[in-house]
């Protein structure tokens, strides 16, 4: 498991698990402690955060920024793993 957290004004935690067939990445948002959004992706591979950071934005600009970095530390930290 390799986990990555950000505090902003806005709490994220993206961890990616290794379920054995294929990865699960989990991202949670929390604002004032509570739960905003969660992001639960079955991904083959890592190329596929990269994806998930090209996304459309579909939150709040703060909000969205911060989730983005931290799956941007997430993809360098897993790179850094190889």
């Amino acid at each position: 498991m390799v986990k990555v957290e950000i505090s902003q004004g806005v709490y994220v935690t993206c961890e990616l698990k290794d379920s054995g067939t294929y990865k699960i990445l989990i991202c949670e948002l929390r604002r004032q402690g509570r739960l905003g959004l969660r992001i639960y992706e079955k991904i083959n591979d890592i190329k596929e955060i990269e994806e998930l950071i090209r996304r459309p934005r579909w939150l709040g600009k703060e909000s969205d920024g911060v989730l983005r970095r931290a799956l941007t530390m997430l993809r360098d930290k897993l790179g850094d793993l190889d």
